[in-house]
């Protein structure tokens, strides 16, 4: 649940300007003092973290569980299938998700999705160019 927070802010002295009403005519705005003020507003959480990026596969999406036990051309024929089904970002996204998913747990898995990320990239109109993650590196 959002929490809200307070926010306090600062009084300070407005520089004077020069405004344009609507019909055309110029106000000058003297300098001012602003009061200091507080009011409570919704906690936007760390800088930087938003919505979840990866949204939860859907179940039995690449033929259910035990999509890695299957052969390796079952797994390229239900890959393929989805892909027409759903489009095949959407198919490609869901396979790079897995690739991600298991690249500490289970190298072996995560290396096949990517292998078969990059089979239906590279097969459709447009191919999408799919990359395995370097992670973040120094620059040197």
């Amino acid at each position: 649940m959002a929490k809200t927070i307070s926010v306090r802010r600062k009084g300070y002295k407005r520089k004077g300007y020069t405004a344009t009403r609507r019909g055309g005519k110029k106000v000058k705005v003297s300098p001012a003092r602003v009061k200091p003020s507080t009011f409570k507003i919704r906690d936007r959480g760390k800088a930087g973290r938003g919505p979840k990026v990866v949204p939860p596969l859907e179940e039995g999406a690449l033929g259910g569980p035990g999509f890695f036990d299957r052969s390796e051309a079952e797994q390229e024929q239900i890959a393929f299938e989805r892909a027409r089904d759903v489009g095949e970002k959407k198919a490609v996204g869901e396979l790079r998700a897995l690739q991600v998913f298991f690249k500490k747990t289970d190298p072996e898995k995560s290396k096949r999705a990517l292998e078969l990320s990059k089979k239906v990239a590279g097969s459709f109109k447009g191919k999408q160019e799919v990359e395995y993650p370097e992670g973040l590196r120094r620059k040197q």
